[in-house]
């Protein structure tokens, strides 16, 4: 049962009758000077529900007890104060109608009018303000904003430095108004509207970047619903920069050779499934195989192979064009893809890797390598298939390669 503090004179009239009106739902606790309220406040503050001050301009000491009381009270827990007049003594005792006094009931009032009263004061300090509530968001490190149906802002519990530096307030406008990133404001928007369609969260990680650097950021988005109809999304916004870098890190050390820095089989496995790609044909496939390299490591040790395999590495990277992904098959064998590259074209980058192998050498070696290469013309053929014919083409130039030397 919650509990209110009556404080009053003892000799008050009013005792008997506040007292019978509040009795059924409330424990009301009666107290009659400053030592009393005092000890019970230190003691008890947070345990009880309201304070009701019998005729307040009659007691020397109630500013010190409604000062306790202020001072006491915070965004999350306040403890209301109401003021017990009567006509006589109303212009004095209403004048207390300020911080933490919240109401007045006057000694005429019907039972019903002061427990609503009562109650209205109690729900009072048990709601925050939403300024309030805004005001301790900010010191969260993620940032809470909420939106209407239509994509505008309602509320952001703290300014992000992606917005313009001229938006003072983000209330009634949208992404595209209030954002450096047209594309990911865009793209915000979009994912807005599914959601307000679909009544579906969402949970994505975007890149900013500005001139204060790059930051990733995880977006979590919810439909706020009522009687089943979306109305509006709150979201949350976490900085993830430092986690999605080291998963970067790893991502990039798990597809990447540590010898060569060239992407490694597992890679092009993953990279060169047809399906769900948006590739551009006639791709070309060219295949590379170092000669000789066994015979590189038995006469001067495996740290020359290395260096053997890091020279076919930059014949190949220096060769091809840009768009061209080189990967490190394993071993001495090298794999390229080229986009948007025909038969004739593929050709001249053959012929252009063999004339800049003579650069890649040192006074014990120079680099043989041996190329082939394969055009795929249309997703009807598969990689599987062109991998196989352009290493058929290397291992011919291989043969031949042996054959003259012989």
């Amino acid at each position: 049962m919650e509990k209110i503090v009556f404080l009053c004179d003892k000799q008050s009239p009013r005792i008997g009758q506040l007292h019978n009106i509040l009795v059924n739902d409330y424990d009301v606790l009666l107290t009659y000077d400053k030592n009393e309220i005092m000890s019970l406040l230190e003691k008890s503050f947070d345990d009880l529900s309201v304070i009701i001050i019998d005729n307040p301009s009659s007691k020397k000491y109630i500013n010190d007890v409604l000062a306790y009381i202020k001072n006491r009270n915070n965004y999350m827990f306040s403890l209301p104060v109401l003021v017990l007049t009567d006509l006589e003594n109303m212009d004095s005792d209403d004048k207390y109608l300020h911080n933490p006094v919240v109401d007045i009931i006057f000694f005429n009032d019907t039972e019903e009018i002061a427990v609503r009263r009562i109650e209205n004061a109690v729900t009072l300090a048990n709601s925050t303000s939403f300024d309030a509530f805004s005001e301790m968001l900010t010191v969260l490190p993620s940032l809470i904003y909420l939106k209407d149906r239509r994509g505008r802002y309602a509320f952001m519990s703290q300014k992000m430095h992606h917005l313009y530096s001229n938006v003072e307030s983000v209330r009634g406008k949208t992404d595209l108004e209030v954002r450096k990133d047209k594309h990911n404001a865009q793209l915000a928007m979009e994912s807005d509207q599914e959601i307000i369609r679909t009544g579906v969260g969402k949970n994505y990680i975007i890149k900013e970047e500005d001139e204060t650097g790059v930051e990733y950021l995880q977006v979590i988005k919810e439909p706020l619903k009522k009687n089943g109809d979306v109305y509006g999304i709150i979201a949350i916004i976490n900085n993830v920069t430092e986690e999605e870098l080291l998963r970067q890190e790893l991502r990039e050390k798990s597809i990447t050779d540590q010898l060569t820095g060239l992407y490694n089989r597992a890679y092009f496995e993953e990279l060169t499934h047809w399906e769900g790609k948006d590739l551009k044909f006639p791709i070309t496939i060219i295949s590379a195989d170092c000669d000789g390299l066994k015979q590189i490591n038995d006469v001067y040790g495996h740290a020359a192979g290395d260096q053997y395999i890091c020279f076919a590495r930059d014949a190949l990277k220096n060769a091809l064009p840009e768009n061209a992904v080189v990967f490190r098959m394993g071993g001495d064998e090298f794999l390229a893809v080229v986009s948007e590259t025909d038969e004739e074209e593929a050709q001249k980058l053959v012929n252009k890797v063999n004339k800049s192998i003579n650069k890649y050498k040192n006074k014990d070696f120079a680099l043989s390598l041996s190329v082939g290469s394969h055009t795929i013309k249309g997703r009807g053929a598969s990689i599987e298939n062109g991998v196989k014919l352009s290493d058929k083409e290397m291992y011919k130039v291989k043969k031949e390669r042996k054959e003259k030397i012989k």
